[in-house]
């Protein structure tokens, strides 16, 4: 498939990202939030799985509110509003599942949907991209009206998080703001005590620059556009 750098302006945009874990949307997504926010766009950070996990250092609760108040830091600094729906692990897709998204879309009501891509490895990650492209379609549906009126989102880009990508359609150069997104990584301390996110991240997004003559840091989605007849 022929890559093209992906460009267009975001000022006045209205971009909702939605991700499975804390440090997904960073990781995947970091470089073209940083410029959406550094052009006035308004940015809505969706947070879909609960963080807990008991671990030899923390109980599941603690662990939990550590990786939300990382969230909540990072949502700050992108001057973004934040929303979390606490959604167990391993979520199955679901109408239940859908309907907290759906009511996300029509409040916010956005030109761009951010999320994961489909060939994550990650099970969670999958589950995400699958609810937040069957959320998208049922929003500019005329059911649930309970969630205010139909709005049709016209553009969906998909992010490699945990593995890289083989169906990319655009390249988005964040050369300007790579160092900005380490540092945006770098506030969930807590997985960075683990492995080194912002590094696998950038050497992913420096591979993806350079071999395709993007920048020399350039972030991979793959688009997808909504007809709802």
């Amino acid at each position: 498939m022929k890559k093209t750098i992906f460009d267009f302006n975001l000022k006045n945009k209205r971009v909702l990202s939605i991700s499975a874990h804390p440090d997904d949307e960073v990781g995947g997504a970091g470089g073209f939030l940083l410029q959406a926010q550094k052009q006035g766009a308004k940015i809505h950070l969706v947070l879909a799985i609960d963080p807990g996990e008991e671990r030899r250092e923390h109980s599941f609760e603690e662990e939990r509110q550590k990786r939300l108040k990382e969230f909540e830091k990072v949502g700050t600094i992108l001057h973004a509003q934040t929303t979390y729906l606490g959604f167990p692990r391993y979520v199955f897709p679901s109408v239940d599942r859908i309907r907290p998204l759906i009511k996300v879309m029509r409040k916010f009501r956005p030109d761009i949907v951010l999320t994961l891509s489909d060939e994550e490895r990650h099970i969670d990650h999958r589950a995400v991209a699958t609810l937040t492209k069957k959320a998208i379609w049922h929003s500019g549906r005329n059911i649930f009206p309970e969630y205010g009126k139909p709005f049709r989102t016209q553009l969906l880009l998909q992010y490699e998080a945990d593995n890289p990508m083989q169906d990319i359609t655009f390249l988005r150069d964040i050369s300007d703001v790579a160092e900005k997104k380490r540092a945006l990584i770098t506030l969930y301390a807590s997985q960075m005590q683990r492995k080194d996110l912002a590094e696998a991240s950038l050497s992913l997004n420096r591979f993806r620059g350079l071999m395709f003559k993007s920048g020399t840091y350039s972030e991979s989605f793959k688009a997808n556009s909504f007809f709802y007849g």
